[in-house]
This record gives C-alpha cells, sequence and structure tokens, in this order.
C-alpha cells in the first residue's frame, strides 16, 4: 500500500468538482483506508510509542490491507452501478412522463406523427417481409449456398434450354466441379386411387438426389444406384408424407406396396420426412430418371437431340459458381467437337438455385424494398420537418429551463427521449398497418412472382426489423431538433415571448434545415413518383398488345393419357369421342383439343429445314390440335384452309404456320403449298403448308414475333400427331365458366380413370402476363402518391410556419402599400423554389430508379422524357397547390 504521507490531495479536488467525471472507486478506498490507518497511529503514538512502531501496530492491528481494500473496491462497485441505474431508469421515466404530457397537450401534433411513422414503418415491415421470405432466408436443404443448377445454353447468348438424358450423364462424368450431381425433372402424374382419381405433381430424379439435398427417408429408404443403372429395371418410387397421410391413411406397412401411376405399378420403398415437399415445395412423388416410360419412350434416353432436363449439382467445397461455369464451358467445347450435329453452338449455364427460383423477381423486389425505404425516409424527414417547427414553437420554454440551470445534455436527452417515445408509438401503430398490409398485399402478389418456399407473413424477424426501424427513426427525427434546441440563444429566445417574432417571408426559399428536409422530400418523392410513372408506361404497352386470341369465354383443362393403355391409334379414338360429347353439351359453343394453349407455359420445339435446303436448323415451336382450335380460341385463318377429316393418320403430313412465319421467310410468295422437313438437314418426310393463321402468342407478350430471332409457331394436325398430355378448351355460349363436374363427368364416360386438372380460364393465363407490370405499377403508385401527399405537407408546413410567424411583417408590407397579390406572389415563390430545387436533386436521383427498373420495362426507356415530364409537373403542381393554401 502507498505511504499515506506521500498521498497527493489533486485527485480529490479533480473529483470534487469535476462531478461529471466518473468517481475513481479505487483511489476514493485507498483515501479512507489511509486515514482510518493515519488515525489509529496518530491514537498509539499519543499513548507512548514511537511513531515507526504506533504505524506497525496499526497495520497489524488492521489485518490484511489488501484484502480489505479489494472488498471495499467491491461494495463500491456494486453500490455505484445501482445508483447508476436507478439514476437512469428514474431519468428515463421521469423524460417518459414529460414526453407523454406533452403529447396529451399537442393531440394533433402527435396524432400526426404517428400516423406518418405508421404508414412509413408499416409499408417498409411489410415489404420486408415480402423480401425477407423470398430473398433472405436459407432455403429448407443442406448448405443451400452450395447448391446450384445446370442448364443447356443455346448460341452465345446462353438462350436457357433444357438438356438431354446424354448431355447430363456428360456433365456430370467430365466435370471437376461438383462434389454430387443429380438429373431433375418436375412433371405431373395420374394416381389412381379408390375414390376418385387426381393429379399428383412428381419429380424424376437420380438416386443421389435426396443425399444432395441432405435428407434421408423417415420410413423405408430412397433409391439404390442400380434402380439408376438401365430403363425401367426398378418400378419403385418414394412419397411425401403427405400423400401417405392423405391419401393412403398412414398406413404402418406402405412399404413394399403399391401405388398405380399412369396406369403403372410401382412399389413404394420409401416415406420422407414431413414437410419435405422436393425443389418444386409440391411434390408428393418421386421416381427414378430412368424410368422415363411414366410420361415419355424409353428410347428418347439415347437421343441428344431431346432436351427437357435440368441437372442439380452441389459445388466442391474449394469451388465457385465462375469456376463451374468454366469448367462446363470447355466440357460443352469437348461435346461440340465429338457431336457437331446435335452440340454445337451448344452450353450450360450454372446458376445458383435460389436464382433458378427467382429469376427475373429478384430485381423487381429490390427496387421495391428500395422504393419503399425511399418512402420511410421521406416519412422520417416529415417527422424531423414536424419536430423542428415545434422545437421552433419551444424556444422560449427551453431558453428558461436552460436561464434556471438546466443543463443543456440533460435537455437534449429529454428531447431525444420523446422523439424515442414517438418512434415506439409509431412503431406500435406500423405493426398494425404491417400486418392489414400484408394481408392486403398477399392477394395482389401474381402467382409465380415469389418463389414457392416464400410464405408472405408478418412473423418475428420482420416485427424485429420494424422494431429496429422505429429506433432507428427515433434517433433520426429526434436528435436534429434536440440539437438544435439546446444550442438556443437565451436573450433572443427570452426576448421573443415578449413581442412577435418575424421570420421573414424572403426566408421561405431560402437555405436553412428545414427547407433542405423540404427539397430532401420533393427529390425522394420524384423519384418515387418516376419509377411508378415507367411502370404504369410500361404497362400500358404491354397491354396495348394483342394476343392474337379471343380469350373471354375460354376456358382449359388438362388430361394426359396413360402410355400403358393409349397407344396412337387409341389416342385418336378418344379424342373423337371426346370431342363428339363436348360438341353435344348445350352450354358449349364451341370445343377443341390441343396440345396447349397460350400463355400455359407447355410448350415444345423442334427444328426444321425448309425445302431446298436454303434454311436449315431452324428452330420452331411446336402446336398439335385439333380442327376446331383456331376458331374455339378466335385465331383467324389468314389463307389456305384449317385442318379437317381428310387429314387423317395416313395422309400425307400437313401443317398450318402462323402469318409472322410466312412474312419472314416467303415474303413475297404465297406460302401456301411450301415444305419443310423435321430435323437438322431434313432427313424427316416433308411437311406441306396448307395454311396461314394470325399470330397467336403462346408465350409471353412482350416478344417481337416477326424479329429475325424469333421462333415462329407452326400447328400439326392431332390426328397425325396426336398426342398423350392434352389441353381442352371450350368456348361457353354465356361467358361463364362450364361446371367442372359436368367435364369431368364426360372424360369419365370415357376413362373413368382419367382426372382432369389445371382448370382455369384462358383469360387468366393472358392476365398473368402483366401480373408483375401490374404489382409493381400498383405498388409503386401507392407508395409514391403518398409520398407525394407528404412532400405536399411539408412544403405546407413550412409556409404555414413562416405565414404565421410573419403576420406583423405581412402587416407592416400591407400598411407601407403593398398589395395583396404582391404578398401573396413572394410567398408562392418562396414555396415553388423550395419544390424546384428539389424537382432538380431529385432528377439525379430518379436515373438511379431509372436503371434498376430497366429490365421490368417494355416499350419504354428508363429515360423517357414524357414521364419525366409528367411526373415533374406533377410535383410542381402540388407545391403550388400546398404553398397557395396558406399564403391565402
Amino acid at each position: 500500500m502507498r505511504d499515506p504521507r506521500a498521498r497527493d490531495p489533486a485527485p480529490q479536488a479533480w473529483r470534487r468538482y469535476l462531478t461529471f467525471w466518473r468517481a475513481d472507486l479505487r483511489a476514493d478506498v485507498d483515501d479512507e483506508l489511509a486515514f482510518h490507518l493515519e488515525m489509529r497511529a496518530a491514537d498509539l503514538q499519543a499513548r507512548g510509542l514511537s511513531a515507526p512502531a504506533a504505524r506497525a501496530a496499526a497495520t497489524r492491528d488492521f489485518g490484511d490491507v489488501a484484502e480489505i481494500r479489494g472488498a471495499c473496491v467491491t461494495i463500491d462497485q456494486r453500490r455505484e452501478r445501482r445508483e447508476h441505474r436507478t439514476e437512469v431508469v428514474g431519468d428515463m421515466w421521469n423524460d417518459l412522463r414529460f414526453a407523454l404530457r406533452t403529447f396529451r397537450r399537442q393531440p394533433g401534433f402527435t396524432a400526426a406523427v404517428v400516423c406518418t411513422l405508421a404508414l412509413g414503418i408499416g409499408a417498409s415491415t411489410a415489404m420486408f417481409s415480402l423480401v425477407d421470405a423470398a430473398l433472405l432466408r436459407a432455403l429448407p436443404f443442406a448448405a443451400p449456398e452450395r447448391l446450384v443448377v445446370v442448364w443447356g445454353t443455346k448460341g452465345p447468348e446462353r438462350a436457357v434450354r433444357g438438356a438431354s438424358f446424354p448431355e447430363v450423364s456428360d456433365w456430370r462424368t467430365m466435370n471437376h466441379s461438383f462434389g454430387e450431381m443429380s438429373l431433375y425433372d418436375q412433371t405431373t402424374l395420374n394416381l389412381r386411387t379408390k375414390s376418385e382419381p387426381i393429379r399428383v405433381t412428381a419429380e424424376m430424379v437420380s438416386a443421389n438426389f435426396f443425399t444432395l439435398l441432405g435428407v434421408n427417408a423417415a420410413r423405408g429408404r430412397t433409391f439404390l444406384a442400380e434402380e439408376d443403372a438401365s430403363p425401367d429395371k426398378a418400378p419403385v418410387v418414394v412419397i411425401s408424407d403427405e400423400l401417405w397421410r392423405t391419401r393412403l391413411g398412414g398406413d404402418p406397412g406402405v412399404i413394399g406396396s403399391s401405388i398405380v401411376l399412369n396406369d403403372r405399378a410401382l412399389t413404394i420403398v420409401g416415406v420422407m420426412p414431413p414437410g419435405f415437399r422436393g425443389l418444386a415445395f409440391t411434390t408428393d412423388v418421386w421416381y427414378p430418371g430412368m424410368m422415363v416410360s411414366l410420361t415419355a419412350s424409353p428410347g428418347i434416353l439415347g437421343r441428344r437431340g431431346s432436351r427437357w432436363l435440368m441437372a442439380l449439382a452441389r459445388l466442391k467445397p474449394a469451388v465457385d459458381a465462375p469456376t463451374a461455369q468454366r469448367d462446363l464451358d470447355a466440357v460443352a467445347a469437348t461435346l461440340a467437337k465429338s457431336y457437331p450435329e446435335s452440340n454445337a453452338n451448344r452450353g450450360a449455364l450454372v446458376m445458383s438455385l435460389r436464382k433458378n427460383y427467382l429469376g427475373n423477381t429478384e430485381s423487381l423486389l429490390v427496387t421495391l424494398f428500395g422504393a419503399v425505404l425511399l418512402f420511410l425516409l421521406i416519412a422520417c424527414v416529415n417527422v424531423t420537418s414536424l419536430q423542428l417547427v415545434r422545437a421552433i414553437a419551444r424556444r422560449q420554454e427551453i431558453a428558461i429551463r436552460l436561464a434556471l440551470g438546466a443543463d443543456r445534455m440533460r435537455l437534449v436527452r429529454q428531447l431525444l427521449a420523446e422523439g424515442m417515445a414517438l418512434a415506439v408509438l409509431g412503431g406500435a401503430a406500423g405493426a398494425l398497418v404491417a400486418f392489414w398490409g400484408v394481408r392486403a398485399l398477399a392477394p395482389l402478389v401474381p402467382a409465380g412472382l415469389l418463389p414457392p418456399y416464400a410464405r408472405l407473413a408478418v412473423d418475428g424477424r420482420a416485427l424485429a426489423f420494424g422494431l429496429g426501424v422505429s429506433l432507428t427513426a427515433g434517433i433520426v427525427f429526434g436528435v436534429v431538433p434536440a440539437l438544435r434546441s439546446s444550442r438556443n440563444d437565451l436573450t433572443s429566445a427570452l426576448k421573443a415571448g415578449s413581442r412577435a417574432s418575424s421570420a421573414g417571408l424572403t426566408r421561405i426559399g431560402r437555405p436553412g434545415v428545414q427547407q433542405l428536409l423540404v427539397v430532401g422530400q420533393v427529390a425522394l418523392a420524384l423519384m418515387l413518383l418516376t419509377g411508378a410513372g415507367l411502370m404504369l408506361r410500361s404497362l400500358q404497352h404491354q397491354l396495348a398488345v394483342s394476343p392474337g386470341v379471343r380469350a373471354d369465354g375460354v376456358f382449359g383443362a388438362r388430361i394426359t393419357l396413360p402410355a400403358q393403355r393409349y397407344a396412337a391409334d387409341a389416342r385418336i379414338t378418344f379424342n373423337d369421342q371426346l370431342l363428339a360429347r363436348l360438341r353435344a353439351m348445350p352450354a358449349l359453343q364451341s370445343a377443341s383439343l390441343s396440345s396447349d394453349v397460350p400463355f400455359d407455359g407447355v410448350t415444345n420445339a423442334e427444328m426444321m429445314t425448309l425445302e431446298g435446303g436454303d434454311l436449315e436448323g431452324l428452330r420452331y415451336y411446336v402446336h398439335t390440335v385439333s380442327p376446331e382450335f383456331f376458331s374455339t380460341l378466335g385465331i383467324p385463318l389468314v389463307r389456305g384452309r384449317s385442318f379437317g377429316s381428310q387429314d387423317a393418320k395416313a395422309a400425307p403430313p400437313v401443317a398450318i404456320i402462323s402469318d409472322a412465319m410466312a412474312k419472314r421467310y416467303w415474303p413475297t410468295d404465297d406460302p401456301i403449298g411450301k415444305r419443310f422437313s423435321q430435323g437438322v438437314g431434313g432427313g424427316g418426310p416433308a411437311i406441306t403448308v396448307i395454311g396461314v393463321v394470325g399470330a397467336a402468342r403462346f408465350r409471353d407478350l412482350t416478344s417481337d414475333l416477326g424479329s429475325p430471332g424469333a421462333e415462329p409457331d407452326v400447328y400439326f394436325a392431332l390426328s397425325q400427331r396426336p398426342k398423350a398430355e392434352l389441353e381442352i378448351a371450350v368456348r361457353t355460349r354465356s361467358g361463364n365458366a362450364p361446371s367442372l363436374a359436368s367435364l369431368q363427368k364426360e372424360v369419365a364416360s370415357l376413362d373413368p380413370s382419367l382426372p382432369l386438372f389445371a382448370v382455369q380460364p384462358l383469360s387468366d393465363g393472358l392476365r398473368g402476363q402483366s401480373a408483375t407490370g401490374r404489382f409493381g405499377s400498383l405498388t409503386l403508385g401507392v407508395f409514391s402518391i403518398v409520398a407525394l401527399v407528404l412532400s405536399g405537407v411539408g412544403i405546407y408546413g413550412v409556409v404555414a410556419f413562416v405565414v404565421g410567424r410573419s403576420r406583423r411583417e405581412i402587416a407592416i408590407r400591407m400598411a407601407l402599400g403593398a398589395r395583396g397579390g404582391s404578398v401573396l406572389a413572394l410567398i408562392v415563390r418562396g414555396g415553388l423554389a423550395l419544390a424546384a430545387a428539389g424537382v432538380a436533386v431529385g432528377l439525379g436521383g430518379s436515373a438511379i430508379m431509372s436503371r434498376a427498373l430497366a429490365s421490368q420495362l417494355f416499350g419504354v426507356k428508363p429515360t423517357d422524357p414524357l414521364t419525366i415530364a409528367a411526373v415533374s409537373l406533377l410535383v410542381m403542381l402540388v407545391a403550388l397547390a400546398a404553398t397557395a393554401i396558406p399564403a391565402r
């Protein structure tokens, strides 16, 4: 222990006068112990001991000084922490009570702030729920960040295409980047049950598919390697837990039993765990990749040109996606040299599994989330502006408190507490807005916009985000007014209570904190309005595109004829009988059968060579239709004839082409009678063109059917190319949907094991083409309109505040001869100057917003001058109204 005689009194003075400094507990304890030792030594010395002996005896009597010192320090530290907590909690409680009393005295201000925050926080929380569900949550597979899909591609532009069985096999054996790879295809199958046939989602996979995803069977097993070795060697199937419980009654002896899929009896070897539904998240059945006879001919296994598969792969630990892409590029180059006829200009595309799910949705969701954050920022700026106005109005109150000795930092904390209290109230109201917003948003989200794993709901993560936003917002709009209020000049503030204060009309449009906040509001609102305007213009262009069909009153449903019982002749007979029954239904005006209908996403493609060999290897889309197909869908016959009874199976093959194809390949000749053959090099039989129909859009509304790179549509007679997968299209006389039961009854009268599925109006598919544009336009439109209103309120607040505090100046101007119009013009000029500055700043930010939306636009450029001019004019008009009202 240090010598008590050597202690320096300076630290005591510092601790005494600098009360804001945290106490030096150890020094205080040392001082206290030294004092007691000195007093004891002095007492002993007074009794006759020498000074050294008295000090030694005092130390001996006192005990272990170091131990006592440590115990005292610990006790003091505990007491200090307890007192500090009590002081902090007491201050916070006092600040909160004062804030609530203040809010009760100003209900209008409180309601305005809470409502503004509720809109901003609620909208951002609801949109975060959407983004979190689609982009932020981990996929429910083992190490999902290492999972990729591999697609076949065509040409240098890497147009995504499927892959064939041989190609997937080559990728698997020749790559150096993947630990495991499985082929994959999603389809639907007929499941025969005791009550009625149903349609189930199925996935065709390799034996290692389940281990690749990191999941094992809950009952039984998954596939064995030998079950992947040859076609149809083992007719086995793995089913989902949900199918086992709902359709098979949860039978504990299910392993080893059979189910009938597409008329084939398959042995159940495994049941997957509850909740696992495959990559599709709706799958009930998995079957080995080599058992293709469920949906196609086994001969397809060896054809390199039959491409519809993708591959699922897991990257090796030290390999990233770009490295894997370079690896597969080398594999594709090798295959192109080895198989030039089928693999020339073919490649492979490595894509993360999440990206494969999202497609173009990711950019739209990120843009919408950015837009809602801009909206939240506008709300915070609006509240900050209100807080500043309120702080200016409270200048005298704060000045009096400072004059009476209040600490400035204490005032800052108290004002900050008011901001945090408002933020918490706004956050609570925002949580309710988020719940309501998600309920309102869910029906508006178009099918296919979100990946299948996304579930839109306000959960704990979303509420935590909302809480974080609330606290951040409280700091943002609480600190600025608090610091500004604490710097008040006492003299001017106190004098303001004895006479009217003039803010000065000429200062409305001059730089200042409030003015800058208003400029920021206007700029952010202009950015949102620009995005909404571009999306709306894009939607208008999209809706103006003619689909080439009359969708109203047309309804579709699909059926699948099992290959085991329906060969080509049996399919033709079934088709004829079903069409005859459908035509006889009184409610139907017409009916047709086809391989697909517009916008159902099942169109297949083939290659062809025009007669004479001038053009070969042309890719075209195949549609196999009955004669009534064109009249049922309202596709006009431009020239030639439609299919008829003369186009039987044994008759020469014929085709009908689209008007776009005729103009592209025979711009000056009559296409009727022209011939082409299937495949590269024209090895197949010649097919004669017998008719030309209007260009119908089967895939999307945005592609140019007449462009040089467009792939045309070609129609074949269903009687010559009977298909197992059929689309029933009917046009009703009333325009109302036909009875599903009546359609199922007609199908069941021919084959009770065939279920109808995918029943929907054709107009739903057409509407789905613009659903994303509608959703984006609506969402951005709502945000931008509310943001514009908030910006107008901001301008109104600044002008109204200045005008209200400038009544004396206005009176003096009027008394000196100024006319009302000149004073009005002075005020309006100031407000419009703020809006003009905001527009100028916002135009720069709009360029960023426009570039972010570029991939979502159709028929309009991101720098569309009409949109920019329109939204700028709208902002100025709102500013004019917001300025003129208080000015008058």
